[in-house]
């Protein structure tokens, strides 16, 4: 059953991925939330001027949490994508239910002579 065997290491891939991305998109945001606060930092001590202050703070925050948000919302549908596949793939194994009739005649409404 060598198609089944290639949807189960797809689906397994997936999840991998999944993973990847959503480790990767807490990451980007917590760095970015540590930039913001090293940048305000900066901003409190009178090394920046109020307009380069809030500048920086808002886009390092605004850059990282969409594109942290963005990596975890990749993963997040390649999960649910790798579900949706494993689901599939396991409706088409088991197969309709045939209650004593062939499949084409369940399709159509029942024998017919």
């Amino acid at each position: 059953m060598g198609g089944q065997e290639a949807i189960s290491a797809k689906v397994r891939h997936a999840r991998q991925v999944e993973k990847v991305l959503r480790r990767l998109g807490w990451l980007v945001g917590a760095s970015g939330a540590a930039g913001a606060v090293v940048f305000t930092a900066f901003w409190a001590a009178g090394d920046l001027s109020a307009e380069q202050g809030v500048s920086l703070v808002l886009g390092t925050m605004l850059a990282t949490v969409l594109s942290g948000a963005t990596a975890y919302g990749a993963g997040v549908s390649i999960g649910l994508g790798a579900e949706r596949l494993r689901l599939a793939a396991e409706a088409a194994d088991t197969g309709p239910p045939s209650h004593g009739q062939p499949a084409s005649a369940g399709m159509t409404g029942g024998n017919r002579e």
